[in-house]
């Protein structure tokens, strides 16, 4: 027994030790442990990976979970990535009004058009062609070609609807007929007739614009 517990039982039971036996520690009674306060650790693979050094991402990952909001936001971007404080700004010229003012090109003649109070002629289209047109003044329009028009006079041409005339008693106008614009119709040719209003107010978008003239 005095070789068995010799030198060679004293190595498996020395923790620094190449030779030392994990389960043989385990179910020795007389073994003591020389510091009280040591980390204690789930299984003997990661005991030997931190006795080894290779526990650097483990590490990392304890100073991370530490580490404030603020300071891993810093870690995470560059400094020239770093969002920019303060409250938003809005600049200069992001409405259609002040847009209109610094319009080029056709849209600064439209603009002319509108400050100068001449009236214009806007030729609208459908989806087979050319529908009529409107002669009326700008009051606002923007870079999509959506216009606001004033003193509006309308012609266009569709089909002709024959409808056969409901039975019964005719139903009483109501006061939104009433105010609608009254649409006469001019010329009949064939399927088609050609009708005219006069709107004091008009709002064109600009898919239903095909062309504008000045009138005079």
């Amino acid at each position: 027994m005095a070789d068995a517990d010799g030198s060679s039982s004293d190595e498996s039971l020395d923790i620094t030790s190449d030779k030392f036996d994990p389960l043989k520690a385990l179910y020795t009674p007389k073994l003591l442990l020389t510091n009280l306060t040591a980390p204690l650790y789930d299984n003997v693979s990661k005991f030997e990976s931190v006795m080894s050094g290779m526990s650097g991402k483990s590490k990392k990952k304890n100073v991370a979970a530490d580490v404030g909001q603020g300071e891993s936001s810093r870690q995470r971007f560059l400094p020239h990535q770093e969002p920019v404080a303060g409250g938003k700004r809005i600049s200069e010229g992001r409405n259609v009004l002040v847009k209109m003012q610094n319009a080029l090109g056709p849209l600064g003649v439209l603009y002319d058009c509108m400050e100068k109070r001449t009236r214009v002629k806007v030729y609208t289209r459908n989806a087979s062609g050319i529908r009529g047109h409107v002669e009326a003044y700008v009051a606002a329009f923007d870079k999509h070609w959506n216009l606001a028009l004033e003193d509006c006079f309308e012609v266009w041409t569709r089909k002709v609807k024959r409808k056969a005339p409901a039975l019964g008693r005719p139903s009483a106008t109501t006061a939104a007929d009433e105010s609608a614009p009254k649409v006469v119709v001019t010329k009949i040719e064939g399927k088609r007739e050609t009708l005219e209003r006069h709107v004091p107010q008009m709002l064109l978008r600009g898919e239903h614009v095909a062309i504008i003239v000045k009138t005079n």
